[in-house]
């Protein structure tokens, strides 16, 4: 469904239309994803075209600036009860420098507050053009020299109180409605600097753009009736994904299964059970990475059949200022 905004002035004085495109939209879809937003990988090429053409459990908004139906700038929201991921921020080049980016914005983050919207999460080049850009409509980078960036309706630390308060969990296949949320627990100032080898992702980071190729596969493995690779714990009511379960062959060792665990602190009591509900492959040898002496993670690893085998010092930095390093424990199952 499209729906007209505004008609706003770009800096050359023309005159375009400003709408919101809500997937799916049959419509509109190949002139989004095939003629604005082609030059895209194929990760972000997939998860395009699903919001553009499946009804999926979650919600996507395409901003676009258009010439009579002809897109030539984007701005994408990827959201699920008013907590989202901003992203394909674009404009053609020869349309540069003309205040695009800017003008949709205004329409943008108003028309995010007025849905309920509660958080949004981006990531670009920390102090970028862009990461001003965003800074003058309230995103901030969640932790020094960090280009991951956030902006929230609320305080964060309210919504965090909130959203990740104790209550019910459920163990669940990951799925399309897992992916806006999956990102709060990721950027959060949590323990933990390892959080999943098999995504890259350590210390405070985005799962924006790793987690697309395990929700494809994941779907894909529902389809063929296989196996869970990657399972997310969630609290019911808020319906915040508080912890995540996954697995990877290793990149470089053969007979090598690389398994990940993370939990928001108040729900790691809940992750042996997360992570028994994964499918293992049979492979010779399970490892799972964890900063040495997070015992929370560590217990779960014990109970869960894992032997510490060996320490890796002052291995990974415990953030984007490299202010320190942290010692990683490898830990090893047969």
């Amino acid at each position: 469904m499209y729906e007209r905004l505004d008609v706003v002035k770009l800096k050359s004085g023309e005159e375009v239309e400003l709408g919101v495109v809500m997937g799916p939209d049959l419509d509109w879809a190949d002139r989004i994803d095939e003629d604005l937003l082609g030059h895209k990988g194929p990760a972000w090429r997939w998860g395009n075209r699903q919001v553009l053409t499946e009804e999926l459990d979650l919600e996507a908004y395409f901003y676009i600036l258009h010439r009579d139906g002809v897109p030539f700038a984007n701005v994408m929201n990827i959201e699920y009860q008013g907590i989202g991921i901003l992203g394909h921020v674009f404009t053609r080049p020869e349309d540069r420098r003309q205040g695009a980016c800017s003008k949709t914005f205004e329409q943008l983050m108003p028309h995010f507050r007025s849905r309920g919207g509660r958080v949004l999460i981006l990531g670009t080049g920390f102090d970028s053009h862009p990461y001003h850009i965003y800074r003058s409509f309230g995103f901030e980078g969640i932790e020094p020299k960090s280009g991951i960036m956030a902006y929230y309706t609320d305080s964060q630390a309210a919504f965090e109180e909130a959203f990740f308060a104790d209550g019910p969990v459920a163990v669940e296949r990951l799925g399309a409605s897992h992916y806006p949320v999956t990102p709060i627990l990721f950027v959060g100032v949590f323990p933990g600097t390892v959080r999943s080898a098999t995504m890259h992702l350590f210390g405070c980071s985005s799962s924006e753009g790793p987690l697309i190729p395990l929700l494809r596969d994941e779907l894909e493995r529902v389809e063929q009736d296989q196996g869970v690779r990657t399972a997310v714990l969630k609290q019911q009511e808020t319906e915040a994904v508080v912890g995540i379960a996954t697995y990877d062959r290793d990149a470089v060792w053969p007979g090598t299964c690389l398994v990940d665990v993370y939990c928001h602190p108040n729900f790691w009591g809940q992750a042996g059970n997360l992570l028994s509900r994964i499918d293992l492959p049979e492979m010779h040898r399970y490892v799972v990475y964890c900063d040495a002496g997070f015992e929370a993670k560590e217990q779960v690893l014990t109970e869960a059949g894992y032997q510490r085998v060996a320490t890796l010092e002052e291995w990974v930095p415990a953030d984007r200022a490299v202010s320190r390093f942290v010692d990683v424990g490898v830990w090893e199952k047969r």
